[in-house]
């Protein structure tokens, strides 16, 4: 239904896993606009094995009244998103760095870990200000100057100045080359 997927509960499932399934319902029960109660009813229905055991477990020892779609996702979040998970997560974000990562790999990932540190990109400003700390030094020294406070657009303008320092670096390489090929011209002896 409109993309909604089961939930099964295997040892192996990750929080990252279950915290997407999560997401993903709330957002397609959003586009089919379903009340509260529909949502819990749809949500069950997506439960399959040891994760709809937990839910009729926990509906068992809970009062009816109790039982509300906020209920849910915060239970859900309790049984299959640890508090260590999100902490790992946020740091995660507060570390993160370009590295050997492209502009668009980075974007990527600081997109992903920063919904685990809701604080730190509050406002769009404070999400530039972030995004701009973890690049690598070259392309932070040629976007931080520009004072640019719109995220899609600080990403374009790191972009382009990625291609131009690689573009740079490149130019560097052959002049670096070309004075080497002049140097071993001018010592090697001549055959006379």
């Amino acid at each position: 239904m409109y993309g909604a997927e089961e939930f099964r509960a295997i040892v192996n499932d990750d929080a990252e896993r279950a915290e997407f399934w999560l997401e993903n319902t709330i957002r397609v029960f959003d586009e089919m606009s379903l009340t509260p109660d529909e949502c819990i009813k749809c949500i069950v229905s997506l439960l399959r094995a040891t994760a709809y055991n937990w839910w009729k477990t926990l509906i068992f020892v809970v009062p009816r009244e109790i039982i509300t779609w906020d209920f849910f996702q915060a239970e859900f979040r309790k049984k299959y998103i640890s508090q260590r998970f999100i902490y790992q997560k946020r740091k995660e974000f507060l570390e993160l760095k370009q590295g050997r990562m492209s502009i668009t790999e980075y974007e990527l990932e600081f997109v992903r870990l920063s919904q685990y540190a809701r604080e730190c990109v509050s406002t769009e400003t404070t999400m530039c200000k972030c995004f701009i700390e973890g690049l690598n030094e070259d392309i932070k020294l040629l976007v931080g100057i520009l004072d640019i406070n719109e995220f899609v657009v600080l990403v374009e303008r790191a972009c382009k100045a990625d291609e131009l320092n690689k573009e740079k670096e490149k130019a560097d390489s052959g002049a670096r080359d070309e004075r080497k090929r002049s140097m071993s011209k001018f010592s090697q002896p001549s055959m006379n």
